[in-house]
């Protein structure tokens, strides 16, 4: 099975708390760069070759997904979207339903392709489809990225399309495979329409009755080798990160890029739209060894991988990898868990993961290994100018008093940490709206003190709806860990998140807090580590411009935006490093990364230069 259902009842670990491969090789890069990344929420500048990847797994896995016998090399390139999902995000299992492919009556026999080089031809042409849509779709993602870095007109769309025929021309090495095996060991079961558990994305769903409808007789044919040998991944249409692989403990989670397994063996491939030069080749490897073991475990330890690949689309090459040994298996898992204990079990501080890079590792195109560059990991990382291993330092002021120019009185800052944007309430239904298939929307009150309730999650992170199935006007509710917010209007609003829930109750209003019971305005100091800077074009057609920044302070860390124009000068002669104070800000928060909010009544200073 390479993907997971999760059991919400036995996961005591929860999807917010997983180990990855990503956490395990920024760990093993330098402990600091992982706190910083992974618990400080640190963002990286977002360049556009981050998201060219996506668009060409993206192009490459939708065309795999088609078959030449069932759709036309110039068709839409929304014929097989819209498949029907969950309440997880994942394909829906439920019996009955239709799924595109099974709206469609198979092209004419005498249309299929009966070679190679028509196959070719014809998938060629649906990347021809699919990739320019993809770009474009990456392209906005990154345009709305408050991060964003670089110029997307570098990206040079006939290098991306080379990438995908590289990996078309990958994957029709399999299908040889296949032809030359006569279809493998399961032609017959897939002519009688039998499907895996997780089946290969194709439009079918998880059922056909009957035989397959593209099914032969005789020895197996181009198109349906096509059809066996198409390999597992992940359903381009599904919710993002739904289809992890989830250790059966529940504390390290993966996602597959293609999975082989038409044959008798097992083969993982990791595909890279890269040349493969540079010390992240060595991630590489080390991830797929990871993903080794984590087959292993949720087959019972009874099944291994047998391949392991890396496809670098950008350099044309493969690079095959040895499988580790049941041995190494067991000494991955029980070395990935000893760091999950460090890393997500228990609560961490800064001083725990002290700067200490590993030296960079070098290899040529294609992941070949060589010697290693004449640098140092410091030289290169984001974070050097506020890393005690590069430029900055692990000092703060201990003094949480501070006199600005312009105030008559010292302003008494809080510790990040100590922040709390969360309320929990009892208070009854004034009204309630509700529509099909959408969250409902609330209106609360406690005596004449009135809140809107902001539903903005249909799972929490429990993954259970975070609202009762039936609420009426009047009725008595529990408003839990809701993050309260007051509007441009000056309404209250209590947002709930992964953290956030709602439930009736008997008890008395005032057994919680009181619905005005919390604070709006805060004080804050820290080191700006980043700026960052959004905008968009509004519903009424007028554009917007956000801007913010990201601070630390010896406690955590969070992120303070606002308009633009209510930054003031001092914004903009921050550098990073700078010690900066922020005063007079609300609070907001997704899930445990607490967010802050300026308005013209806000202020922020300078308090010490890095430079």
């Amino acid at each position: 099975m390479p993907a997971t259902i999760v059991d919400r009842d036995k996961d005591t670990v929860g999807p917010y708390n997983r180990l990855s491969a990503s956490q395990v090789n920024s760990f093993k890069s330098c402990p600091r760069l992982w706190f910083y990344e992974k618990e400080l929420n640190f963002k990286i500048g977002q360049v556009p070759v981050l998201f060219v990847g996506r668009a060409v797994e993206d192009a490459f896995c939708r065309m795999l997904k088609e078959s030449p016998a069932l759709i036309s090399s110039n068709a839409s390139n929304d014929t097989l979207s819209k498949i029907p999902l969950d309440d997880n995000g994942q394909p829906d299992r439920e019996t009955g339903l239709i799924w595109p492919s099974q709206r469609l009556l198979p092209l004419p026999r005498k249309s299929w392709p009966k070679s190679i080089d028509e196959v070719r031809n014809w998938a060629i042409s649906r990347l021809d489809v699919h990739l320019p849509i993809s770009l474009n779709e990456m392209k906005r993602e990154w345009e709305k990225d408050e991060r964003k870095s670089g110029n997307w007109d570098e990206v040079d769309p006939i290098y991306c399309r080379q990438m995908c025929i590289n990996g078309l021309e990958m994957h029709l090495e399999e299908l040889k495979k296949c032809v030359s095996a006569n279809g493998g060991p399961n032609l017959q079961n897939w002519r009688k329409g039998d499907r895996d558990y997780w089946p290969s994305p194709d439009g079918f769903g998880f059922e056909i009755i009957g035989n397959h409808p593209l099914a032969d007789e005789g020895d197996v044919s181009i198109t349906e080798a096509w059809e066996i040998s198409r390999p597992w991944f992940v359903e381009p249409d599904s919710e993002k990160f739904s289809l992890n692989s989830v250790h059966p403990d529940y504390w390290f989670q993966g996602e597959y890029d293609l999975v082989y397994r038409w044959g008798d063996t097992v083969k993982i491939v990791d595909l890279k739209a890269s040349l493969g030069k540079g010390d992240r080749s060595g991630d590489y490897v080390e991830q797929l060894k990871m993903y080794a073991m984590l087959w292993w475990v949720t087959h019972g330890k009874k099944q291994t991988v047998d391949e392991l690949e890396i496809w670098y689309l950008g350099a044309n090459k493969i690079k095959k990898l040895e499988s580790p040994s049941i041995t190494r298996l067991q000494e991955i898992e029980n070395e990935l868990n000893l760091m999950w204990s460090k890393l997500k079990s228990a609560k961490v501080s800064i001083e725990d993961f002290p700067p200490n890079p590993s030296p960079l590792r070098g290899f040529l195109e294609g992941g070949v290994p060589t010697n290693p560059p004449d640098a140092a990991r410091c030289d290169n990382c984001e974070w050097r100018k506020v890393c005690p291993g590069g430029l900055g330092n692990d000092n703060f002021p201990e003094n949480k008093s501070f006199n600005i120019p312009g105030n008559l009185t010292a302003i008494e800052t809080t510790e990040i940490e100590n922040l709390n944007p969360r309320l929990t309430i009892i208070c009854e239904v004034f009204s309630v709206f509700e529509s099909k298939n959408k969250r409902p929307a609330l209106t609360v009150y406690q005596g004449q003190k009135m809140a809107k309730i902001d539903i903005l999650v249909d799972k929490n992170q429990d993954g259970v709806t975070p609202w009762p199935e039936k609420i009426a006007k009047g009725d008595r509710i529990i408003v839990e860990n809701a993050v309260v917010t007051v509007n441009w209007k000056g309404e209250i609003i209590l947002k709930i998140d992964p953290l956030g829930f709602i439930g009736k109750t008997d008890s008395e209003i005032f057994e919680q807090s009181d619905l005005l019971e919390f604070r709006a305005r805060w004080n804050v100091i820290g080191k700006l580590v980043y700026k960052f800077d959004k905008r968009g074009v509004g519903r009424n057609g007028k554009p917007w411009h956000r801007r913010g920044l990201m601070i630390m302070d010896s406690s955590g860390s969070m992120k303070i935006s606002g308009w633009t124009n209510d930054w003031g000068n001092q914004f903009d002669m921050a550098e990073v490093g700078d010690l900066v104070l922020i005063a007079n800000i609300g609070l907001d928060a997704w899930a445990s990364q607490v967010r802050g909010d300026i308005n013209r009544n806000s202020k922020i200073q300078i308090i010490s230069s890095s430079r």
